[in-house]
């Protein structure tokens, strides 16, 4: 009877429940024991042969119990769990190029006068630099300009016209030398512009530049073949000034011919007293 008693409140005890089943059947085999030797205390061992499966089931369904509550918990603690899911990195997306810098040209440098005068001049981008002069003359007589050198001597005959006059020449070519003034000779009122190169128009490949007179262009492209016509009547000359000096053309008066156009970079001098046509191929 003991024993039954053991195992009833072992069976009902979370935890024990799973060793209850020991003194549920050490309460039935002291039952049957007991009635077997037909001991005085029939009714103690009745009571534990009856206790001891009463045990035995009670705890079989605590322990069941008990595992499915276990059970349970564990699987709401694992939805519980935060879920970690592998997300592919996001694409990166790369650096724009930055945009080419923009160089504005310098401000122009105007001069104006009237007859001869030894003019000290300042370039817009500084004394070493290519030089570009728009020059006009509304005299009868020469109207002619040297460019002199820091010593003030005479380096370049940049123009030499009778009368009035309107053109552009560049000047301060050569490393070796830099021009630090003007001397001009003339009988009327006369203007200089000094200009950036950057300022210079483009002769482009595959087509066709005009003008008038003297003039600056500037070429980017590759060697190609020119055809070049000349209206005026003195002398009429191209040069391209680029990593050499070359005299595409040199002829007095009227012209229409096709020469050669050398590649790379260059500065391109007109010298003209008419209209001329450029067409690059």
């Amino acid at each position: 009877m003991i024993a039954g008693i053991v195992a009833i409140i072992s069976a009902v005890i979370p935890g024990l429940s799973f060793v209850a089943w020991i003194p549920a059947i050490a309460a039935i085999t002291l039952g049957v024991i007991a009635l077997v030797k037909k001991t005085p205390r029939r009714g103690q061992a009745l009571t534990g042969i009856i206790l001891g499966p009463i045990a035995w089931l009670m705890a079989i369904i605590v322990s069941v119990g008990l595992i499915a509550g276990i059970s349970s918990s564990v699987n709401d603690a694992v939805d519980d769990a935060p879920v970690i899911i592998d997300e592919e990195p996001a694409p990166v997306e790369p650096e724009p190029e930055p945009e080419p810098e923009v160089v504005e040209p310098a401000a122009d440098i105007v001069y104006s006068g009237t007859g001869d005068t030894i003019l000290q001049i300042e370039l817009p981008t500084g004394p070493d630099s290519i030089g570009i002069a728009t020059m006009a003359h509304s005299g009868s007589s020469n109207f002619a300009v040297w460019a002199l050198d820091a010593n003030l001597n005479q380096s370049e005959l940049l123009v030499n016209e009778i009368g009035s006059y309107a053109g552009t020449v560049p000047f301060n070519l050569s490393s070796s030398e830099q021009i630090t003034a003007f001397e001009i000779s003339a009988d009327g009122p006369w203007t200089v512009t000094l200009r950036d190169v950057l300022t210079v128009r483009e002769a482009p490949q595959g087509a066709t530049t005009t003008g008038q007179g003297d003039d600056v262009l500037v070429y980017l492209g590759d060697a190609t073949v020119a055809d070049i016509a000349h209206t005026g009547d003195s002398n009429f000359a191209v040069w391209s000034y680029g990593s050499g000096s070359d005299l595409l053309v040199n002829e007095i008066g009227a012209y229409t011919g096709q020469v050669r156009w050398p590649a790379g970079t260059a500065l391109i001098q007109i010298s003209a007293n008419g209209a001329w046509t450029i067409a690059l191929q």
